[in-house]
């Protein structure tokens, strides 16, 4: 077994108040997390309305399957919503399990 791990700091330039970056989201983790079977969720600044930061995992038996699965619905966040600027991302594979 192979987990993909990924933290994504996202700036939401549009957003103007928490209402907004909820919105926001909610859009992504629905529409990233159906369509590349990956577990997202927000896991820092939940107060800020203009930073989320996002952790995302993905389990496989395959460690190369798992970073490409990770990789395909970073770039998705990125192309999907343009509001939504990545500005880190940090990616591991933990496998051996």
């Amino acid at each position: 077994m192979n987990v993909a791990v990924a933290k994504i700091t996202l700036r939401l330039s549009a957003s103007g108040g928490l209402k907004d970056k909820r919105r926001v989201l909610r859009s992504v983790i629905e529409r990233a997390g159906g369509k590349f079977a990956v577990s997202i969720a927000e896991v820092g600044e939940q107060d800020s309305w203009r930073t989320a930061v996002l952790g995302l995992a993905c389990v496989s038996g395959s460690a190369r399957q798992a970073e490409r699965t990770l990789d395909a619905a970073i770039r998705f966040i990125e192309d999907d919503r343009p509001d939504a600027e990545i500005i880190g991302c940090d990616t591991e594979i933990i496998g051996g399990f």
